[in-house]
């Protein structure tokens, strides 16, 4: 059994009663029991005022279903006398209370959510998940509480007292309460997936597909599975530290949807809080605020909208018509706010360190005001130190800076940048920001996530090694040189020596550090393919067939596809045009994104076809990345890592199906392709490549952590 707490416990009237209860719940479950226990689950009660927003204790097990317990510090002299549900107090900061009335509310409204799964009701729509609601005294034994006659009368509070306290004894008292009803694994695997708030947001695609081996049907099972929490993934998703935090991990591990959780819970549980929750891809906008709504009224169904004056989601620079977070902070310094355009007329054409050259201003010229409460940034490796810098100093104490650190996200930065590069030392040569243990209460300061989801592990095995060109016939462009920095993003190595040059590596990904829903349906394989043409249009009118083929025999839904077109800007947008000229003579819309709001990525009914630059950040079912040769056309792309890191980022933007094509005879990039594709699709993939020599690469991944972005890819 695992016991999550989203913030620590506070110095209120009764904290010292809620550490001892839930001291002594972890003490009477453990590993054997299947179940999860809770301190302050965060679905909100809006209308209870300061007092019980949530409640104390929130227990699941498989054996007895759902208990929600409420915690009281009183001792007995401070209940005068109970009166139904009401409780009259004395001497204490509350005149009346009705604890067990809020825990039984407490859990109906866990119940609301079970039963918007069909799953957890039965043929009459009631729930099948059992529920059972308790007020934990503490502070009062048994001999005081039947002394005053509590425990008479029909409507006697069901109470856990200091006697019951013991393990034995509270898992007893637990274990005998009258609704006990034990589950199935079917329906507590799908009530454990509503309580991590992934199951209540995977959404209705509509009528079930008769045929569930179709790309549609399986997609399906793509998307609930994706939207499944696992534990490590929920727990992260519920912490509210109390100081800086970072969450590092894989593409594909679920950050961007924890980060919308983290903030969607923070602004349930503290309304008055003024929170920011800020990203560099803006065509991000519309999914993070779809998640950040579906989370909010998950945690607060009584109140289901958030209030956006107090939620902000921003890009981190912003633009002429919707402003960022570096807008809105430097303007309430004192500081005028750059665009793009004014930045690179004051510092020059360096782009890459324009961002960050604003943002070191508006902290040199500006009174920075701490005007937020938590800053979460999704997208962290996109983003230079002065912005870290920026958004710290615009927090008040104790300063909750939250990012996300995406490692191989673009393949530029497999290392972390420390806190200490990023914000630098103090006199005595401490760390500004420390990210060393854990908060009180437990909350680690930094989390790593090494599982990736989202994309099978077959294609993100495919994408890494031809991202970094490890067989490369000039050999590798940029690796990861030793059998550690590869374990740090979930591979296994089998066999090689990297301090022998040449030498044969071979390396694998775990099945479990790749749980893809799809990963034993033999229907969905192969999730990677590759095709090569003598020309362009052969190429064009291939895709167009396959994509027509996707969404009238497959069941895709054609915002489900994504291409990607590779090359440099006039070409590859020439390619998207013929493309989706081919498109509309089969009967399918094409959604050119670079003809559209640069907020807005994928449209209803309609194929997206969109450069690398956009498409960052942002998923599909099924992409097709067309125009493969440019990766080695010297004659149109100049800086060789910045080539493969753009294959890289288009091939895991897949959730399930990635073709990858290309015209020309010679490229030496299609017989790298077909090897790779060879190796990672057995059932046991293995990728062998020669172990590069440091001096041999343009970029030696453990040793560079500078901040970059592939938004800066022109368009």
């Amino acid at each position: 059994m695992r016991f999550i707490s989203s913030e620590r416990i506070s110095n209120h009237s009764g904290a010292a009663a809620e550490r001892e209860v839930w001291e002594r719940l972890k003490a009477a479950f453990g590993p054997e029991d299947t179940g999860v226990g809770y301190r302050r689950y965060p679905i909100v009660d809006r209308t209870a005022g300061d007092f019980d927003r949530e409640a104390d204790f929130l227990l699941f097990l498989q054996s007895v279903g759902l208990v929600v317990i409420e915690c009281k510090g009183y001792q007995i002299d401070h209940v005068q006398r109970i009166e139904g549900e009401k409780w009259i107090l004395r001497n204490t900061s509350q005149s009346s209370s009705a604890p067990h009335s809020q825990a039984f509310d407490h859990s109906t409204r866990v119940l609301q959510h079970f039963m918007k799964e069909s799953d957890l009701c039965d043929r009459r729509r009631n729930c099948v998940v059992a529920a059972n609601s308790l007020v934990a005294l503490p502070n009062i034994t048994r001999e005081e509480w039947e002394a005053r006659g509590f425990h008479e009368g029909p409507n006697a509070p069901p109470v856990l007292l200091a006697d019951d306290l013991s393990p034995v004894a509270l898992r007893e008292r637990i274990e005998t309460l009258p609704h006990a009803e034990p589950l199935s694994d079917s329906e507590y695997e799908t009530a454990r997936a509503v309580l991590s708030g992934g199951q209540p947001i995977s959404g209705d695609r509509g009528p079930e597909l008769a045929d569930e081996t179709t790309k549609g049907g399986l997609y399906e099972t793509v998307e609930k599975g994706l939207n499944r929490l696992d534990e490590k993934q929920e727990e992260i998703g519920l912490q509210i530290p109390n100081g800086p935090q970072r969450i590092r991990g894989i593409a594909g591990s679920g950050k961007t949807l924890l980060m919308a959780k983290k903030a969607a819970q923070m602004h349930a549980k503290h309304p008055d809080w003024r929170i920011a929750l800020t990203f560099q891809t803006q065509s991000l906008y519309e999914t993070v605020t779809e998640n950040v709504e579906r989370y909010y009224a998950f945690f607060s169904p009584d109140d289901p909208e958030p209030d956006w004056d107090k939620l902000e989601i921003l890009h981190g620079w912003g633009g002429r018509t919707k402003h960022g977070l570096y807008y809105k902070i430097a303007k309430e310094s004192g500081v005028r706010p750059l665009s793009y355009g004014q930045a690179k007329r004051e510092f020059g054409d360096e782009d890459g360190d324009l961002f960050d050259r604003c943002c070191e201003q508006a902290l040199e010229e500006g009174r920075i005001q701490e005007s937020y409460d938590a800053i979460l940034i999704d997208e962290a490796q996109d983003f230079n130190p002065g912005f870290y810098k920026l958004c710290y100093a615009a927090l008040e104490p104790p300063k909750r800076l939250v990012w996300a650190y995406d490692e191989a996200q673009n393949l530029q930065t497999l290392t972390v940048p420390t806190a200490e590069e990023i914000f630098g030392t103090d006199a005595a040569g401490d760390p500004m920001v420390d990210l060393s243990g854990s908060y009180e209460g437990g909350i680690q300061k930094s989390q790593i996530m090494r599982k990736a989801y989202r994309t099978p592990r077959s294609v993100l095995m495919l994408a890494h090694t031809l991202g970094m060109g490890l067989r490369r016939e000039e050999g590798a462009v940029q690796a990861i040189t030793n059998q550690e920095g590869w374990e740090d993003i979930g591979y296994e190595v089998l066999s090689g020596d990297f301090r022998k040059h040449g030498e044969p590596i071979e390396l694998t990904r775990p099945a479990e550090h790749s749980p893809h829903p799809l990963h034993d349906e033999a229907d969905a394989s192969p999730f990677v393919r590759f095709q090569r043409f003598g020309r362009k249009r052969e190429e064009v009118e291939y895709v167009a067939d396959r994509i027509a083929e996707d969404v009238s025999e497959g069941g895709l839904a054609p915002e489900d596809v994504l291409v990607v077109t590779l090359g440099e800007v006039r070409a590859s947008r020439r390619t998207g045009e013929d493309l989706a000229a081919a498109l509309d003579s089969r009967g399918v819309d094409a959604n050119l994104v670079w003809d559209g709001d640069r907020d807005v990525f994928a449209e209803e009914d309609s194929v997206t076809v969109s450069r690398i630059n956009r498409a960052k950040g942002n998923q599909a079912a099924m992409v097709y990345v067309i125009g493969v040769e440019h990766v080695e056309d010297d004659a149109r792309r100049q800086d060789l890592i910045q080539r493969r890191n753009e294959v890289f980022v288009g091939v895991t933007r897949t959730e399930a199906w990635c073709t990858i094509t290309g015209t020309g005879r010679d490229a030496a990039i299609f017989e790298e392709i077909e090897t790779l594709r060879e190796q990672v699709s057995g059932p046991d993939p293995v990728v062998t490549f020669p172990a590069p020599h440091p001096d041999d690469l343009e970029r030696e991944m453990e040793d560079d952590t500078t901040a970059t972005t592939i938004d800066q890819f022109a368009d």
